[in-house]
């Protein structure tokens, strides 16, 4: 091959990577959901709860809770196990009180921002050391749930879904 066809055929495939590497959807880290900024951010929120719960660090929690934050516990007809942002004080207590180890793992399946509101559908999977009476025992879970969130001062909140 003379010097001009290699340097022809170097650039075409320089090209042809070129093109195609631009060609590639682009996607949230570590989800199939595709990528803007509101939804890696988004994301990134439910990483650092995912977290917090791991390290049962209540403080963090309460910073990523909206003061408007409401849970009807998954019942809409008996108004008895909701509870608002102060409800959650005995959550985050038997989390640090009775729960002795968590591991929490998240698969984001599905994030829809709508303005200054946001949903993120998730499945998990946790296992839970609790400390019952004298002994300890694990529990497992694994179920799909929703985080409602809403930009609050310019930060995501959870407003739901805990």
């Amino acid at each position: 091959m003379t010097r001009t066809i290699k340097l022809v055929a170097v650039t075409f495939i320089i090209a042809l990577a070129t093109f195609s590497s631009g060609c590639t959807k682009k996607y949230v880290k570590g989800t199939k959901v595709k990528y803007s900024t509101e939804k890696q951010e988004l994301a990134n929120v439910v990483e650092r709860y995912r977290v917090a719960v791991e390290q049962r660090d209540a403080d963090t929690l309460r910073k990523l809770t909206s003061l408007n934050y409401y849970e009807n516990g998954s019942t809409t007809t008996d108004p008895k196990d909701d509870y608002d942002f102060n409800g959650l004080e005995k959550v985050f207590a038997d989390l640090k009180n009775t729960v002795k180890t968590v591991k929490y793992a998240i698969v984001i399946k599905d994030i829809h921002v709508l303005g200054e509101t946001a949903r993120v559908d998730y499945e998990y999977k946790s296992q839970y050391l609790l400390a019952v009476g004298d002994q300890d025992r694990w529990a497992t879970r694994s179920d799909k749930n929703r985080l409602t969130l809403r930009r609050e001062e310019g930060e995501w909140r959870i407003l739901a879904g805990m």
